[in-house]
C-alpha cells in the first residue's frame, strides 16, 4: 500500500526545523574539515620527522634509478644501477655524472642516492659466524 505523507503547514515550525537542519549540516562539514586538517598536519609531521636530506658533493659515489627497466621484468632485478662519480652539482635540481668510461651525464636529483662503498663497524647490525 502507498502511504501519503501528511503536509504540515506550520511553516514557522518547518522553517526552524529545516533552518536547524542546515546549522547541523554546516556544523558537521567544519568538523570534518577541521579533523582533516588535523589528520594532514600530523602526516606531514612524520613525514618530514623521518625525511633525510640528500646532499650531494663533488667526488661522491652514487647509485642511478633505472626507471626504463620494462623490458626484463623480474622480481629480484634491481633497479638501481652503476657506480657514477658526481662531477657538478647544481643545488636541489640537477647532477652531472661521470661512469667508468668517462662520459658525463646529466640527470635529476631525484633519480640518484649515495652509494655506500665501504661497510664499517657503524653499519654492522650482528656479526654471525658460520660453520
Amino acid at each position: 500500500m502507498w502511504a501519503l505523507r501528511k503536509l504540515n503547514l506550520e511553516w514557522d515550525v518547518v522553517a526552524n526545523f529545516r533552518e536547524e537542519q542546515l546549522n547541523k549540516l554546516d556544523e558537521f562539514r567544519f568538523h570534518a574539515y577541521s579533523s582533516s586538517s588535523l589528520y594532514k598536519d600530523k602526516m606531514k609531521y612524520l613525514h618530514d620527522k623521518y625525511a633525510h636530506g640528500k646532499e650531494f658533493k663533488v667526488g661522491d659515489l652514487v647509485l642511478l634509478f633505472n626507471s626504463r627497466l620494462r623490458l626484463f621484468p623480474g622480481k629480484l632485478k634491481s633497479k638501481w644501477s652503476g657506480q657514477f662519480e658526481v662531477v657538478l652539482v647544481i643545488p636541489f635540481t640537477v647532477l652531472d655524472l661521470k661512469n667508468k668510461n668517462g662520459d658525463v651525464f646529466r640527470v635529476n636529483w631525484h633519480r640518484v642516492k649515495h652509494y655506500l662503498e665501504k661497510i664499517d663497524e657503524s653499519h654492522v647490525v650482528a656479526l654471525l659466524h658460520l660453520k
